[in-house]
């Protein structure tokens, strides 16, 4: 892990790429490349699976499509807030080739993030993820310029659909 303190006794975290083999803990990477495609609508198409979405098996539960919109932000960047589904999975993928940052932590068994499990990640050039249930992370930072993004989670209309949380601030800086 690529961190350290800062000099006001904050987490600082380093950009680290984001590669299949180091995001497996909170889920897994998606990109048309990464799968095979499927010939639809009469030839005219390719159809590419990049992700499943276990569903949520709660009373009225459903599973919501949406876009967001993210304003640019720059680095070096104070986070203090993050965020987990924790009875969904959530896929977050570039709608253009925007590049962006997720930092993700995993659950401390107390419903908290880990601060010890917490990473920084650089997408570069689009793509998207999909975090495991209770993969706590932050919200979408998009770099260089406003962003758009394909979201999809199951939701149940109720407060447990995102559960948020204030850390200890933390600095996301460029990688090296």
């Amino acid at each position: 892990m690529s961190e350290n303190t800062d000099i006001e006794g904050r987490l600082d975290l380093r950009l680290l790429p984001a590669t299949a083999a180091l995001f497996r803990p909170y889920g897994h990477l998606v990109s048309a490349g990464a799968a095979d495609p499927v010939h639809v609508n009469a030839g005219t198409a390719l159809r590419y699976d990049i992700a499943r979405i276990d569903a949520d098996t709660r009373p009225g539960s459903r599973l919501v499509a949406s876009v967001f919109e993210t304003a640019p932000q720059a680095l070096p960047l104070v986070v203090r807030l993050m965020e987990r589904h924790a009875f969904s999975q959530q896929a977050i993928v570039a709608m253009h080739s925007e590049d962006f940052i997720l930092a993700v932590a995993l659950d401390d068994g107390h419903g908290r993030p880990d601060l010890a499990s917490l990473r920084a990640f650089h997408f570069s050039g689009g793509g998207g993820v999909v975090y495991r249930r209770g993969v706590w992370h932050t919200p979408i930072i998009g770099l260089g310029g406003a962003g758009r993004f394909f979201v999809q989670s199951w939701q149940a209309g109720t407060t447990e659909d995102c559960e948020e949380q204030i850390v200890g601030p933390f600095v996301i800086r460029a990688g090296g």
